[in-house]
């Protein structure tokens, strides 16, 4: 049976390209909300295996009133849907308890892995009975971390490469090299998704 998900996001446009790509990777979807009551309303009447979230829905309610709504009812799963431009609304967001995000624009890819991660960090849960466990982390470089703490400052690999006077291919190599070793795909969502998740282990 198909997994069905609802999208919350306040522009059109988006939302549509959105559920047209969530079919096509096999996946079923309601009509997409549009504003915080359209998505409390399809929220309790139907039935779905996930909700993406667009922090922003351009009125005093947002997603985090959404996910709120969501964890306080059931336990079904939630990704955010965001630009990721404001970190100190990131930051707020993850007291929700978010299970992945997906960060605009995004390609198919990014939809499917972004799910994939969401799914798994959603089983964990589940079976740890409410308790997300520590994500055991490898030893990182220092370089490394360096890397690590600009990629959640969400700094391309261009201006990462300028901050840190090396070439852009060598940021490329320690990005894959991380990824090697936390047996990611090599995409900039599932490497995102890990830091966003884990910033004490690289802050340390």
């Amino acid at each position: 049976m198909k997994k069905r998900i609802l999208v919350v996001e306040d522009e059109v446009i988006i939302a549509d390209d959105l559920c047209n790509t969530l079919n096509k990777l096999g996946y079923e979807t309601l009509e997409p909300a549009l504003t915080y009551r359209e998505a409390i309303t399809s929220f309790d009447e139907e039935p779905v295996d996930m909700v993406i979230l667009d922090i922003n829905l351009g009125g005093k309610k947002t997603g985090m009133d959404v996910a709120n709504h969501i964890r306080k009812n059931s336990n079904t799963p939630f990704i955010y849907l965001t630009s990721f431009s404001d970190t100190r609304t990131l930051e707020l967001a993850k007291v929700t308890m978010p299970y992945a995000y997906l960060v605009k624009p995004f390609e198919p890819a990014d939809v499917l892995t972004t799910l994939e991660i969401a799914f798994n960090n959603h089983a964990r849960y589940i079976n740890n009975n409410g308790d997300m466990e520590e994500e055991p982390a490898p030893e990182f470089t220092t370089t490394e971390k360096a890397v690590l703490r600009n990629i959640a400052e969400n700094l391309t690999t261009k201006k990462i490469a300028e901050l840190m006077h090396v070439s852009e291919s060598t940021i490329k190599n320690h990005r894959h090299n991380i990824c090697v070793k936390l047996n990611l795909p090599a995409t900039t969502h599932s490497l995102l998704n890990w830091v966003l998740r884990n910033k004490k282990v690289i802050n340390s």
